[in-house]
């Protein structure tokens, strides 16, 4: 297998910068705000700034028309990859007063994403077309701005709806921003960090300055770098030049390494100086550590062997859509690192900025993949269509955008791109390895398509060979092993699992729509193909203890038995197993809309509900991957008309025994080894409980216990002040419970929020695949006992008070203080 190197980085070094567009110029102008939308396409006339936009909506950006649409199964045009809501074409204006102190200053108007086939205007001027949804760029207003009013146009083309395999959105959903500078400036994305040397005591770096000076204006480059105190750790100052491109080395004393346990950075200052003057300056983040990547150990990390304990995650949210507030954002990967999650990958396309910084900030690795498909389109109306004229420019667009943030490891270019031709892989390889030295892979390919795995087609031009369903499968990690033992593995989307939040079953489900399957069992062809593929998952009990679940197909039983070919604690096991395999990134994280075949709205895969309340199978990663002590015991314990019967009560831990007590009540201690504990109980009301202990020590406790009749409304939130004229966010997750505060598990009372004060309804949701209501209303029913409310303060400050009411409920007040 020539052309797939061995990669023994041995001491494989990048020192790393996170992006941070708000400074990427020497004064920066948030532009987000007052934009006026139209939903429709009222032609060209729209770009004129005279034209009578009084009717159009007024609103804030970043903005996701989709998510305000309502499902319908045909008539969007949308179909069960890109999820049921509306696309269609929408114009964006936005006029703005020209600021005197322009004068003389280069003007460039910068988007972080448009969500697709835009085209921008200023003044009537064309300034260009993006087809990509997913690439920031940025346009040069100077030429066409005048004194007074000046005026912004947008049209956004999703008129062509099947343009994903999963929900994207529609629309100006990433931030906008105004870069006022000198006209000799730093280029846009235009600074690269790279180790040339790191020694026990110190690093030497090379600092790249990629500048915009048609004039070649003698100007001089000057890089320092603080630490998290500004405190100047290292200063560098170039010699007075006109080129555009300028690099400096800078020695840094004892950095310390950056790393999911220890997220530090350091700030890079570069300035461009002329004759004293300060032209231009961007801070960045930055951070240091190394990567080593090998076929004999895997992956290290600061020299330290680190299995990758990665999910795949869409960029979208929930109620929000594509446009996800920071708090949002923040909420989600806070939940993931929690988790003992320490790698992401961008499933399948660039994220925002704010992600990678985040990442950067927070400590979590990042798999960043670029592309879906490549030429040949997977979806009618998506990217592949203009792959062949677009690919080179978006490509190097997004390797200068993140090649400089600690948390990016690897480069991806494509997903289950399948038997495509060998001379594209080669192309995109060659692009990366010319603008970064991180090594390249991509999505494995997915068998269920009648895919016979060729490795050396498939990969043959790739620094590291990714996996996904095909490294679920029986023998396969062992076959590509005996195979090809110099290369370099991950397990790109291993394993595939179902899951549905407050839903169980103890009969063993396996599921996948074009993959044989049990119902099957009376083709011995079909079911002795299965049996020999798939990894065996016992079922809990011979008699089925939850027969009434079976009314509804689309839920996927929570016990970590509902699976494509492999259960969540037996992937993660071979994960382990194998030393030359570098981890693994699990499909998915969270539940994300699309891919679900109608009335769903979403699928099964995530380890967390599309509302973002977690699953059982979220506490199972958190035993195998974090190393705070934890205990989870599952089921609920709310059953009635079942007592006597044996519950499976399993328990998840990281610990070195768990005791388990019905009505307090000893049933005995198990020790962990590595494998679920389960016990037989036969039901009876009252409380469970599971204490975990290290040694003689309990170290953790948790509990379920009964619920009587649902009473009133609990809510729990990520805060409660917020500040006015802002992004943030309220996060309210509200329980149904009984009149003992227990949480009421099978409760599906709607509830209606009346908003007082500044304060506006975002969205809401509450979990359930098959609940298709729309997220903007002012109401909820809620799914297993729970929903969320999302809201946003308005421009003032006050008090906002927010009523919850159901017919049977209690009534809940919950108050926001505004700043």
């Amino acid at each position: 297998m020539k052309y797939i190197r061995k990669l023994n980085y041995k001491w494989f070094l990048l020192f790393l910068c996170s992006f941070i567009a708000t400074t990427e110029a020497a004064e920066v102008v948030q532009f987000d705000a007052g934009w006026k939308f139209y939903l429709g396409d009222p032609g060209e006339k729209a770009i004129s700034a005279d034209y009578n936009d009084t009717a159009w909506r007024l609103l804030n950006l970043p903005h996701d028309w989709s998510i305000e649409g309502t499902y319908e199964q045909t008539a969007n045009g949308t179909d069960w990859q890109s999820g049921y809501l509306p696309a269609g074409t929408g114009w964006y204006r936005k006029t703005f007063a020209y600021d005197p102190a322009w004068k003389d200053k280069k003007v460039r108007i910068q988007f972080d994403g448009i969500y697709l086939n835009s085209e921008v205007w200023i003044n009537g001027h064309s300034l260009g077309k993006r087809p990509n949804g997913y690439i920031g760029f940025e346009y040069d207003l100077t030429p066409f701005l005048k004194e007074g009013d000046n005026c912004m146009a947008v049209k956004v083309d999703h008129s062509k709806p099947l343009t994903g395999r999963w929900y994207t959105g529609s629309g100006i959903y990433r931030h906008v921003r105004l870069n006022i500078s000198s006209p000799v400036h730093i280029a846009y994305s235009g600074i690269s960090f790279q180790v040339d040397t790191f020694l026990p005591d110190k690093a030497v770096c090379s600092v790249g300055v990629s500048i915009v000076n048609p004039g070649k204006e003698k100007v001089r480059v000057v890089s320092c770098l603080q630490d998290t105190d500004g405190r100047v750790v290292a200063r560098t100052t170039g010699s007075e030049s006109g080129s555009a491109e300028n690099k400096v080395e800078m020695s840094v004393t004892s950095p310390e390494r950056w790393s999911p346990e220890n997220s530090v950075v350091y700030t890079l200052v570069c300035k461009l100086e002329k004759e004293g003057k300060v032209l231009d300056e961007v801070r960045q983040f930055v951070g240091f550590r190394s990567l080593e990547f090998s076929p004999e150990f895997g992956f290290k990390l600061n020299g330290k062997v680190t299995k990758l304990k990665g999910v795949c995650d869409h960029h979208t949210a929930g109620a929000v859509g594509a446009a996800v507030p920071n708090d949002i954002l923040h909420y989600r990967l806070k939940l993931l690192k929690e988790m003992g999650c320490n790698a992401i990958r961008t499933a399948h396309n660039p994220f925002s900025p704010e992600f990678y910084t985040m990442c950067d900030t927070m400590g979590l690795m990042v798999l960043n993949e670029g592309l879906d498909g490549w030429n040949t389109p997977k979806a009618a109306d998506d990217y592949g269509n203009y792959f062949d004229e677009w690919w080179e420019r978006d490509m190097t667009d997004f390797i200068k955008r993140d090649r400089n943030h600690p948390s990016v490891i690897m480069w991806s270019i494509g997903n289950e791109v399948n038997n495509a031709p060998s001379e594209i892989q080669q192309k995109l390889v060659n692009l990366f390895h010319s603008l970064d030295s991180r090594p390249v892979t991509q999505g494995g390919v997915d068998p269920t398509r009648g895919m016979s795995v060729d490795y050396e087609k498939n990969f043959g031009m790739l620094d590291i060979v990714g996996f996904n369903g095909n490294g679920e499968e029986v023998g396969e990690f062992e076959k590509f092993r005996k195979d090809f033992p110099t290369v370099c593995a991950v397990a790109t989307e291993v394993p595939h699992t179902y899951q549905t939040r407050g839903v169980y079953r103890t009969k063993t489900q396996w599921r996948r729509r074009d993959f044989p399957a049990p119902w099957e069992k009376g083709d011995p062809v079909k079911w002795d193909q299965f049996e020999k593929r798939v990894f065996p998952i016992p079922d809990l009990s011979e008699e089925e203890f939850f027969p009434e679940e079976a009314v509804n197909t689309y839920y996927q039983s929570s016990y970590d038995n509902a699976s494509v070919r492999i259960s969540i604690r037996k992937a993660w096991q071979r994960t382990c197993s194998f030393p030359w395999l570098m981890g693994e990134f699990r499909w998915g994280s969270f539940d994300y809309l699309g891919e679900a075949e109608w009335p769903q709205r979403c699928g099964n895969f995530g380890i967390i509900d599309v509302a973002a309340i977690p699953k059982d199978a979220y506490y199972l990663y958190q035993s195998l991957w974090s190393d705070k002590p934890m205990v989870h015991l599952l089921p609920h314990w709310t059953h009635t008309g079942k007592e006597g019967k044996a519950v499976p009560v399993v328990v998840y831990t990281n610990c070195d025994s768990v005791e388990l007590f019905i009505n307090n009540v000893s049933l005995g201690t198990k020790p962990y080894t590595g494998e679920q504990l389960v016990w037989y109980v036969p039901y009876e009301a009252g409380r469970i409980e599971a204490r975990a202990k290290i040694g003689n020590e309990i170290v953790a406790t948790d509990w379920q216990q009964t619920a009587s009749s649902p009473y009133s409304v609990a809510f729990s939130a990520n805060k409660l002040t917020l500040q006015s004229g802002s992004s943030d966010v309220a996060r309210l997750e509200l329980d149904i419970v009984d009149r003992d505060g227990i949480l009421c598990p099978y409760a599906s009372d709607e509830l209606s929020f009346e908003l007082q004060g500044p304060v506006r309804l975002l969205g809401v949701d509450n979990g359930d695949p098959v609940d298709m209501f729309p997220y903007k209303q002012p109401r909820c029913r809620s799914f297993r006992g729970k929903c969320v409310l999302l809201v946003q303060p308005a421009d003032v400050p006050g008090e906002a008070v927010i009523t919850v009411r159901s017919d049977k409920l209690k009534e809940k007040k919950i108050t926001l203080d505004i700043k």
